[in-house]
């Protein structure tokens, strides 16, 4: 019940907002009484602390499975704008930046988006360095700060999306990124010739 409970929040902050994601909303969207929420949570700001975390692991989960393993970046921006679209049409995307708006007003609900933001950005960090690693250019590249960008856009893109009320805004960005790519594929692909 308590992960029916999260799922509902999750689905309700997506579809309503933070602000209309009251608890007869949350509890109208999962299909239970609203006091069932107080059974498992001592108010809303505790759902939606846990609410943050569990959307967040349960598509960290999701990407670091997809894109474990990938070395080609071609292939790595292919499962990226995969999981993407799998966001938008779940509204994991909507549901966290709905939970990032709302941790201005709640220190507790802050904390949790940082933690769960500092993953992302670690796992980000992972993914880069995988594609430069052994490059020329390597020791030059600003790591950190790429994964930072990346995190910001992941979520910059969803808004963008629902205030010009065009879902093909990523479609673009994801294609823009392909020639991008295609080039870090092929100096790999010159480094490996001299090294071997």
């Amino acid at each position: 019940m308590r992960e029916n409970i999260l799922r509902a929040a999750a689905a309700t902050l997506a579809a309503q907002g933070f602000k209309k994601s009251t608890a007869r909303a949350i509890a109208r969207t999962g299909g239970f009484a609203p006091g069932v929420i107080y059974y498992y949570f001592s108010n809303l700001d505790d759902l939606f602390v846990a609410t943050a975390e569990y959307t967040s692991s349960d598509r960290f989960a999701r990407y670091r499975a997809r894109t474990e393993g990938i070395e080609a970046a071609r292939d790595l921006l292919d499962a990226l704008r995969q999981l993407y679209r799998e966001d938008q049409g779940q509204g994991h995307v909507a549901a966290v930046q709905e939970l990032t708006a709302a941790a201005v007003s709640s220190p507790r609900l802050a904390e949790q988006v940082r933690l769960q933001t500092a993953r992302w950005q670690e796992l980000a960090e992972n993914l880069i360095r995988t594609q430069i690693q052994g490059q020329a250019f390597e020791s030059f590249v600003p790591v950190g700060a790429l994964a930072s960008m990346a995190v910001g856009a992941y979520l910059g893109l969803e808004m963008l999306s629902h205030l010009d009320g065009d879902r093909s805004t990523p479609e673009e960005l994801f294609a823009a990124a392909e020639p991008v790519a295609a080039m870090i594929d092929m100096l790999r692909g010159q480094t490996d010739l001299l090294t071997d």
